[in-house]
């Protein structure tokens, strides 16, 4: 082999060891402030708005039955409207929207044109916005880290729903599903776990995927346990559903979960990555090579001890073995479908997959609100049944 050739190969080789090197760092980084800090994830439920109002319109009984949108970043007189029941924040205000532009006010005075506004996929501002019958308690649970705040709505079934949010979310995002639950008699215990604002902080500051946050799970099981629950019917979105898959693999209490209901489940966090990974830009229209993934996320295992393997919930599908029922949204770009389709190819026997049509991540109940209550109250009525 000429010189000139073997010295060409091994710059090569070299310049590609860098770029993957220097490259995997980089996005190990991404990951890190996308996925794991605690810090990042408290942050990221402030208040970061992406819609202007155009027009807010009056009709004659004095009513506010209107909003216009658009998106900041537009210039032209597009408007936007959200496929679905959305709430609308902006600063000193709070309202629900539908997709021809309904406004309905919940809280605080209407926006005027021009004022900042941000979608809310939780659609209550508060859970004092929340109509239940057997109204709501403020409880602790006494967990691993210590003191975790948690909601407690009292009712006649011995079956108790814990529900557990995800990444980027807080104990509000579940709500939604409160009055149903309340209206179906079944007692709700809708909890926090670490690196939530007002639960304790892991000593790592980092979220884990359920590989720690199953113990407090595990906490909150125990509390209904010792206060008047037979079992426990678990429900969780995004990576709540992997905070529940941990507990279910590793708890002496996951006997006690008679049925669990999941929104876009996490159950497999490389998969998951990767998915997101081949849609992030590197130059211009060239988005990631696997190649370059791969590197990153074995840098974020050596820097943040991600422990990838572990968190792919779907090698153990033994661990599902209760009815499950499984939304998730066919235009979801956070956590891909294809993680749920396999969950319900591995255990026909007990996941029901239910997809939903133009439902980004978690939006589910934002495309059908009253449909998808309906269809989680009447799973759980023939899962465990119903004593209301």
């Amino acid at each position: 082999m000429p010189r000139w050739l073997r010295r060409t190969l091994v710059w090569g080789v070299l310049l590609l060891l860098v770029f993957h090197l220097g490259g995997g760092w980089y996005f190990a980084g991404v990951i890190h402030d996308r996925a794991l800090s605690g810090e990042a994830r408290r942050a990221s439920t402030d208040f970061d708005p992406d819609l202007e109002v155009v027009a807010v319109l009056d009709e004659s009984n004095g009513d506010i039955p209107a909003i216009v949108l658009r998106p900041t970043e537009s210039e032209g007189p597009a408007t936007f409207y959200p496929v679905g029941t959305f709430g609308l924040r902006w600063e000193g205000g709070y309202a629900r929207v539908g997709v021809t532009g309904t406004f309905d006010l919940v809280m605080g005075e209407p926006p005027s044109t021009g004022d900042l506004a941000q979608l809310d996929a939780r659609a209550y501002p508060d859970i004092d916005h929340v109509m239940l019958r057997h109204g709501y308690e403020d409880v602790v649970v006494e967990g691993p880290l210590g003191a975790y705040p948690a909601w407690f709505v009292n009712g006649p079934d011995d079956t108790w729903v814990i529900l557990v949010h995800g990444n980027s979310m807080t104990r509000l995002d579940n709500v939604r599903y409160l009055t149903a639950l309340d209206s179906a008699g079944y007692p709700t215990l809708t909890i926090t776990y670490r690196n939530d604002a007002g639960a304790p902080e892991d000593p790592s500051g980092l979220l884990r995927y359920g590989l720690t946050e199953w113990e407090d799970l595990e906490a909150a099981v125990r509390y209904a346990l010792d206060h008047g629950a037979a079992d426990v019917a678990l429900l969780g979105d995004s990576m709540g559903g992997g905070v529940i898959a941990a507990f279910l693999q590793r708890s002496e209490l996951a006997s006690s979960a008679s049925a669990l209901v999941f929104d876009a489940p996490m159950l497999d966090f490389s998969a998951t990555v990767d998915d997101n990974a081949a849609r992030e830009p590197l130059v211009g229209p060239i988005n990631l090579p696997p190649t370059l993934t791969w590197a990153a996320k074995w840098i974020a295992d050596v820097r943040y001890d991600v422990h990838w393997d572990e968190l792919d919930y779907l090698e153990d599908p033994s661990i599902f073995d209760v009815p499950t029922l499984v939304f998730h949204g066919e235009d979801d770009l956070t956590i891909p479908i294809a993680t749920s389709e396999q969950l319900a190819e591995l255990r026909p026997d007990t996941v029901e997959l239910v997809r939903c049509p133009e439902a980004d991540h978690t939006e589910c109940w934002n495309v059908d609100p009253k449909g998808t209550v309906e269809r989680v109250v009447a799973f759980l009525d023939q899962a465990v049944g119903s004593q209301a």
